[in-house]
C-alpha cells in the first residue's frame, strides 16, 4: 500500500507540472462549478448503484473545484449499452465518469460485435474492490457438488453471453464438462433467484461473493443456497472449503482460458473514463478516486451498508490489465469464441 501510494503521489506531482495547458486547467479548478455524471450500467437498486451513490457523495471532496456528481442509470446488454456510450458520445472532458462491469474490459475480445470499443481504448480511473464469483445452487438441487455435476444435470439461469452467470456456466460445461443446462434471458440476479425460489432452475453460475453475502444473507445462514464453487485463481480466505474452479485446469490450454477470464475479478468495482480525456484531469480523478477509497466517512458509509473495500486497484493497475488482456493469444480467444458460438448454435 506505502508503494502504491508513492507511486500515485508521484504520478499526481508529474501530471500537475508537467503537461501545459491541461495541467494549468486542471490546477486552476477546472471542475469548479460544473457536474459530472456518473453512468451506471445497472438499474437502481442493488450493489453495483450503491457503491456509484457513496462515490457521488464522497469523492467531490477529493476534486479540485468540489463538482456536483450524478448518477444516470444506463442499462442494457451486460453494460455494453453504457460502455458503448462512453466510449463513442460521451464528452472527453472529465464531466462523464461511468461504472463498469468487470466483463467491460474483456468485451472487446469476447463480445466484439456488441462492443464498439477497443481492450485498450477506455481511460480506467480505479476500482473499488475485488469480487470473486461464486456459483451457488438452491438446497433441492438435483446436483449440489462439483463431484456431483460431473454425472448430474441441473438448469441453471442468467442474462446473456456477455454476464458472468452465463459465460461461467458456459467455460464449466465446456472446459470441465460439467453437466449443465442453461438458460438465458432473465433480467438480472434477483430474477435468477425468483426462478430458484419457483423451482424454473436451480441455480446461478456467477455472482459476486460480496453481493451474494449481503444480498442473500439470509439464505446463506439457513442454507437454502449452497456455494458449488469460486471463480478465483485461488480460494477466497473467506471461503477456505469452496473449491476454487481454475483447480480444475488440467493442461495449459485450459489454464490460459480462465487466464483471460479469472483476473478479472481482481478489478471486480471498475470506474473509468472516455478515452482521449485530457491527461492531467485523468490523473485528477484517479487520484480523488484513490483519496476517497481511502477517506474515513466514506468507508464508514460503506461498511454500514455492508458495501465491502477489498483490495482496491488503482486507474494505472486497470490500465496495465487492458495491456495484457489486449496480448492475449488469437487462438486462445478463438476457444473461447467457439465455446459461446457452439452455445448460441444450439439455442
Amino acid at each position: 500500500m506505502i508503494r502504491r501510494f508513492v507511486c500515485a503521489s508521484l504520478l499526481l506531482l508529474g501530471a500537475l507540472t508537467g503537461h501545459g495547458a491541461h495541467a494549468q486547467d486542471a490546477a486552476d479548478g477546472f471542475f469548479k462549478g460544473k457536474i459530472i455524471r456518473l453512468v451506471v450500467p445497472t438499474p437502481p437498486g442493488g450493489l453495483f448503484d450503491g457503491y456509484s451513490r457513496l462515490l457521488a457523495q464522497h469523492m467531490p471532496r477529493h476534486i479540485a473545484g468540489s463538482p456536483t456528481i450524478v448518477l444516470q442509470n444506463m442499462a442494457g446488454a451486460a453494460g455494453l449499452v453504457a460502455a458503448n456510450y462512453m466510449a463513442n458520445v460521451a464528452p472527453r472532458d472529465g464531466t462523464v465518469i461511468a461504472a463498469a462491469y468487470s466483463a467491460t474490459m474483456t468485451a472487446p475480445l469476447l463480445s466484439a460485435d456488441g462492443a464498439k470499443f477497443g481492450v485498450k481504448t477506455l481511460s480506467w480511473i480505479g476500482s473499488i474492490s475485488k469480487d470473486p464469483f461464486v456459483a451457488y445452487v438452491w438446497n433441492t438441487a438435483r446436483a449440489k457438488t462439483l463431484d456431483e455435476l460431473h454425472r448430474q444435470e441441473i438448469l441453471v439461469g442468467g442474462t446473456a453471453i456477455g454476464s458472468a452467470p452465463i459465460d461461467y456456466a458456459i467455460l464449466a460445461k465446456d472446459l470441465f464438462g460439467l453437466k449443465l443446462n442453461i438458460i438465458p434471458g432473465y433480467a438480472g440476479t434477483a430474477e435468477v433467484n425468483l426462478a430458484m425460489q419457483r423451482g424454473e432452475i436451480e441455480g446461478s453460475f456467477g455472482i459476486g461473493w460480496n453481493s451474494l453475502k449481503v444480498g442473500q444473507a439470509e439464505w446463506l445462514a439457513k442454507r437454502q443456497i449452497l456455494l458449488v464453487t469460486q471463480f478465483g485463481l485461488t480460494r477466497h480466505p473467506e471461503l477456505p472449503d469452496v473449491p476454487a474452479f481454475a483447480e480444475l485446469a488440467r493442461n495449459d490450454s485450459d489454464r490460459q482460458a480462465l487466464d483471460l477470464y479469472l483476473p478479472r475479478q481482481e478489478y471486480s468495482r471498475p470506474y473509468y473514463a472516455p478515452p482521449g480525456i485530457p491527461e492531467a484531469r485523468l490523473t485528477l480523478l484517479r487520484r480523488a478516486f484513490d483519496a476517497t477509497l481511502r477517506d474515513p466517512a466514506f468507508l464508514a458509509e460503506a461498511a454500514s451498508l455492508k458495501a465491502p473495500v477489498d483490495g482496491p486497484a488503482t486507474g494505472e493497475e486497470l490500465a496495465a490489465a487492458s495491456d495484457r488482456l489486449a496480448s492475449t493469444s488469437p487462438q486462445v480467444v478463438k476457444r473461447v469464441l467457439d465455446m459461446f458460438a457452439n452455445f448460441q448454435s444450439t439455442r
